[in-house]
């Protein structure tokens, strides 16, 4: 994805792809963005970027931080409701994701009028996918620290 779709997306609309937008886009953005794609860019976007490679890799890494955090919480024993919480977290992101996806399915097939309560809304998906994965990664590296912790310090 990194290596061969999104270039080539960027590069077209000379802008980031609205999946690579943490922090969200604006109205002006999204209709700028749609705006720029040509047909070629718009079928490369639809497939593979959207159809293939963004429908398995949230579920893949949804389930490598689940799994991995299972493991770090079981390895540093930590109680099983803050575990049970944060085990969910990657999925919620992986959910997201994917409504962040359908959302720009419509817009970039023009399916959908770029209002801006449907931007707000897909923007907010692209918001909390990437809030959702920056936590989950946080929880890792905590985990892993205190992992380390009681394995070299034995606290």
């Amino acid at each position: 994805m990194m290596i061969f779709t999104f270039p080539r997306i960027n590069n077209q609309i000379g802008n980031k792809a609205f999946d690579l937008q943490t922090f969200g886009y604006s109205v002006s953005e999204a209709r700028s963005i749609v705006n720029a794609m040509n047909e070629q860019i718009t079928n490369l976007y639809l497939f593979p970027q959207l159809s293939l490679f963004d429908l398995l890799y949230p579920l893949l890494l949804a389930q490598f931080l689940s799994s991995f955090l299972f493991r770090l919480i079981n390895l540093t024993q930590t109680k099983k409701g803050v575990g049970s919480f944060v085990l969910i977290v990657p999925f919620l992101a992986m959910l997201f994701d994917y409504l962040e996806n359908i959302c720009i399915i419509l817009m970039i097939t023009k399916s959908a009028d770029l209002s801006e309560y449907f931007v707000l809304v897909s923007s907010t998906f692209t918001v909390l996918k990437s809030i959702l994965t920056t936590f989950a990664w946080l929880c890792v590296l905590f985990y892993f620290l205190k992992w380390i912790r009681i394995k070299h310090w034995k606290v």
